[in-house]
């Protein structure tokens, strides 16, 4: 987080180490309310990790052009060039 909030520095200033204790904390107390809030937490952060990643290979598959990625893949058309 310190790329792009400047306080969080390289993780080991106050700001850095509080926010992290605090975040520690809540999800203890989370997990101490119940194991069906914590499994729906979990879900959550899941799906946010999942959806990027489907995301990205369904945006590659649309704008990957074959043509350009065997064209002249054993380099016959120029001898000369390397």
């Amino acid at each position: 987080l310190g790329y792009f909030f400047p306080i969080f520095g390289e993780g080991n200033t106050p700001a850095a180490v509080i926010s992290a204790s605090l975040l520690l904390w809540g999800v203890h107390f989370l997990v101490l309310r119940g194991i069906k809030e914590a499994a729906f937490i979990n879900q959550l952060t899941t799906v946010a990790k999942v959806v990027p990643l489907i995301m990205f290979i369904v945006i590659a598959a649309v704008a990957f052009k074959a043509d350009i990625f065997t064209r002249d893949i054993w380099g016959r058309s120029n001898p000369n060039f390397g």
